[in-house]
């Protein structure tokens, strides 16, 4: 495999899990605020369940991970499964911090 490859296909992860790690942050931080956490239980339904749903999309990821690892061990591909993971998680708590500010999208 071409080096060059390999090398971007890690810097691609790499800036997925910093951006990934910088918005957990953000929402642990929301989050500290109990009045607020509580007030997500009552979320609309709709939200709720693409919340749910973009969770259930990242287990699958994590899981076609492992038996690609397992089975076939392709690092390529099980790289490129990783960066798919981190940027649907990214997607999820970018997801909660738009609703915890109230904003609206068609998406969410």
């Amino acid at each position: 495999m071409d080096p060059l490859y390999l090398f971007i296909q890690r810097l691609i992860g790499a800036i997925l899990g910093l951006a990934l790690v910088y918005s957990s942050f953000m929402l642990i931080k929301v989050l500290k605020n109990k009045e607020f956490a509580l007030s997500m239980v009552f979320l609309n339904k709709n939200r709720i369940i693409n919340l749910f749903g973009l969770l259930v999309i990242a287990t699958f990821s994590i899981f076609l991970t492992g038996l690609d690892y397992v089975f076939f061990g392709n690092s390529i591909t099980v790289e490129i499964l990783l960066d798919l993971n981190a940027l649907i998680l990214l997607i999820f708590t970018f997801s909660i911090q738009k609703l915890m500010r109230g904003d609206e999208s068609k998406w969410t």
